[in-house]
């Protein structure tokens, strides 16, 4: 269901969720998680990664985001609980983003 694209800016309410990015294994992500890592780290974010093949693509994600812990997910049941369609993107208790 999720896959990369164009992910607009919206309000959710969700007090006290630890901020999480969706990501895949893909370009965009991966220029994505380069840009974005440090903020990341900042704000204690975890990365849920969808659409990852390989054990050798997650380990080169991690490489591009150092100390931003990073997991893959089976991607579906968030994006029916989020009304996500699309990746990259940052969840916040206040909002998502990309």
């Amino acid at each position: 269901k999720l896959t990369p694209g164009t992910v607009a800016r919206r309000v959710i309410e969700a007090p006290g969720l630890r901020p999480f990015a969706v990501i895949g294994d893909d370009e965009a992500s991966r220029a994505w998680l380069q840009r974005r890592g440090a903020a990341l780290r900042e704000r204690g974010a975890v990365g849920l990664v969808v659409n990852v093949e390989t054990v050798q693509g997650l380990a080169r994600l991690r490489t591009l985001a150092p100390g931003v812990p990073l997991a893959p997910v089976a991607g579906d049941d968030l994006a029916d609980r989020l009304g996500l369609r699309h990746y990259p993107a940052l969840i916040t208790a206040t909002g998502i983003e990309q």
